[in-house]
């Protein structure tokens, strides 16, 4: 008789079962949580940030535990603007604000009049 195949979700669920505590492993596993809830425990973070040219294949994604996914993925956020800001590539160029064209041989005063500059 053959084997009933493994699905994927059980195995991932089964290898990121090893990146908890024992003591966490083994409470999951007395309670036989299905592997939905061990999967959703972890977020997928990019080594080379994705942003920045990094791939989604596996040697670059790392399992790491939510909260501390989502810490990084702020930090990360930061460095990618920092990066782009510097490197000078924005997606528009910024406009130069541009006055009214208020004449220059003309004073305004604070009480609104307006007179010839001296």
């Amino acid at each position: 008789m053959k084997r009933k195949h493994i699905p994927l979700r059980e195995k991932l669920a089964a290898a990121l079962s090893l990146l908890l505590s024992q003591q966490d492993r083994d409470r999951l596993r007395e309670a036989k949580h299905p592997a939905w809830f061990v999967n959703i425990l972890f977020e997928w973070d990019h080594n080379v940030l994705h942003a920045l040219g990094g791939t989604d294949d596996w040697w670059n994604l790392t399992p790491v535990f939510v909260k501390l996914h989502r810490e990084k993925s702020r930090r990360d956020t930061a460095i990618v603007a920092k990066v782009k800001r510097l490197s000078g590539k924005r997606k528009r160029p910024r406009r130069r604000l541009q006055g009214r064209g208020f004449d220059k041989g003309l004073t305004r005063h604070f009480d609104g009049r307006v007179t010839p500059r001296r």
